[in-house]
């Protein structure tokens, strides 16, 4: 009798054992997959939500993610669109833990420059943000490799570095 009491702790014991080590198991697998998704990923599973998001030159902003690409984020604050590089997020709140790949291999690899290209051949009024403040207010005439170049109301041009961008944002109405 007393050994089947043993054989019994034993058995659990063992038990208990095998799932302390199945849980370490998941726990290292999931670690080394999270270790291998890009944040645009994770933020591409957030398109349509509303995200807070602070950037360089301390802005903060609410803004409902629209679009996603390879090292840039889309989306609208309150009525204004804004382009975000993602080299200005200092940090995000509101995201949860779920990843969406983008499938397409040239949506993919999207970079900041398209984007500008397709505001610039828009027309539309922008302001372009620094960590300072406002940098220009205009419509973007030029995208080049590390620069753009803005044309002002009072008919100037102004090159800004791309390094330089904290944020687009559609010109106050």
């Amino acid at each position: 009798m007393r050994w089947e009491s043993l054989f019994a702790d034993l058995e659990v014991q063992a038990a208990a054992e095998r799932q302390l080590e199945f849980e370490a198991e998941v726990s290292a697998t999931v670690s080394l997959e999270w270790s291998r998704v890009p944040m645009a990923d994770r933020l591409r599973a957030h398109r349509g939500s509303e995200l807070r998001l602070r950037l360089r030159g301390g802005i903060d902003l609410r803004l409902v993610l629209n679009a996603v690409g390879a090292d840039w984020l889309a989306g609208v604050a309150g009525v204004q669109e804004w382009l975000i590089p993602q080299a200005s997020v200092l940090a995000l709140g509101g995201l949860e833990w779920i990843v969406q790949e983008e499938p397409s291999q040239t949506r993919r690899r999207l970079g900041l420059a398209s984007p500008l290209r397709a505001l610039a051949a828009s027309r539309e009024r922008v302001s372009v943000l620094g960590e300072a403040g406002v940098f220009a207010e205009g419509v973007l005439c030029g995208v080049g490799l590390d620069f753009i170049d803005v044309r002002t109301s009072s008919g100037g041009v102004q090159t800004l570095p791309m390094q330089a961008l904290v944020a687009l944002r559609s010109s106050a109405l």
